[in-house]
């Protein structure tokens, strides 16, 4: 999503391939492949370039349809801070998740340690907990529905960093008001009704979301990319997607299931077969993994799926047929 002729192979590959849908990164980490009035560009897109607005226009099959696929939670990966002085690590800080001893977000240090910051797990993640993290994704969300005539919006990082984060100071407020909890930390931590209150927030969001989407473009599917395993998904990332599917917030989920052990893998498959009531199992597109496994063992996983009925898959990446043409070759024949 960087220049015309990638995109243009993008769209030859899918068509030439096949392919019905492309999900499209267009917010990485906390930037914007696309013109935004209030999100700041990635710095690996020329300023006078719209990578979104050119993949809808470049377009001209009417059988691929394009997704925005937008990172919601996640912010930052870098040891070094971003380039744009919008950018929300930046901006607002106050809005960054944090695990309940982490003085380092908390106070904001990073800031000072700007050429080596101490990155946790996989970074920087925005607090789902904190209304104002809410109402800018939302912006985020209206922005891109108003303005471009897509085919779907994908949510990915639609979770938690993991059990040991939710502690941003305006969530916290949130949650003893709402608990009508006085004493700080009486509550929190492991407590039941601290984590339904985190998976909560991100339902919350999830819902008026789909509102502002459908408001603005009707038709379009909203998708998310969610754990595999859905105990893990509610337990472990208070990620609650069998909800999301049943009550309607979600066309379509998405359960990264990237494992390359094929046990496992059709272990995760069975628990969503045996736990998701069968008339959503249509609106279930199993991702699989390319960049961990080969084209033989992917293979086998495919006609696993079809086997279990399992028909609608994503994969992930692209970026492996461009690296290794030949692993398309070898995976296209079991389709």
């Amino acid at each position: 999503m960087v220049s015309k002729d990638l995109i243009d192979n993008v769209l030859d590959f899918a068509e030439t391939n096949g392919f019905n849908h492309i999900f499209a990164q267009v917010r990485g980490r906390g930037d914007a492949y696309y013109n935004s009035s209030f999100v700041p560009k990635s710095h690996l897109v020329d300023a006078d370039f719209d990578p979104l607005e050119y993949l809808i226009t470049s377009n001209k099959s009417s059988s691929i349809k394009i997704h925005a696929w937008i990172n919601i939670y996640y912010l930052w990966s870098s040891k070094t801070l971003p380039k744009q002085k919008k950018h929300l690590l930046l901006k607002n800080p106050e809005w960054l998740d944090r695990s309940n001893k982490d003085k380092y977000i908390k106070t904001a240090q990073y800031l000072s340690d700007k050429n080596s910051m101490k990155i946790d797990g996989e970074g920087f993640y925005l607090a789902p907990t904190n209304s104002s993290v809410k109402d800018y994704l939302l912006n985020v969300i209206s922005e891109l529905s108003e303005k471009y005539l897509l085919d779907g919006i994908h949510y990915d990082y639609i979770r938690f960093h993991n059990t040991k984060y939710g502690f941003n100071e305006t969530g916290l407020t949130e949650y003893r008001a709402l608990n009508k909890i006085n004493a700080i930390n009486y509550g929190e931590d492991d407590s039941v009704i601290f984590s339904e209150f985190k998976r909560s927030s991100i339902t919350r969001f999830v819902k008026e979301a789909k509102e502002l989407i459908k408001q603005n473009l009707p038709n379009s599917i909203i998708s998310a990319a969610v754990k595999p395993n859905i105990y893990d998904a509610k337990l472990l990332f208070f990620q609650e997607w069998d909800l999301w599917l049943s009550a309607g917030y979600l066309d379509w989920a998405v359960p990264m299931n990237y494992v390359v052990d094929n046990d496992k893998f059709v272990q995760n498959m069975y628990m969503v077969k045996d736990n998701i009531p069968s008339q959503y199992h249509k609106k279930i597109i199993v991702g699989i993994s390319t960049y961990n496994q080969s084209a033989r063992i992917v293979g086998k996983k495919i006609k696993r799926l079809r086997n279990m009925r399992f028909n609608n898959i994503s994969i992930f990446s692209y970026n492996v047929f461009v690296d290794n043409p030949y692993y398309w070759k070898k995976l296209k024949k079991y389709f």
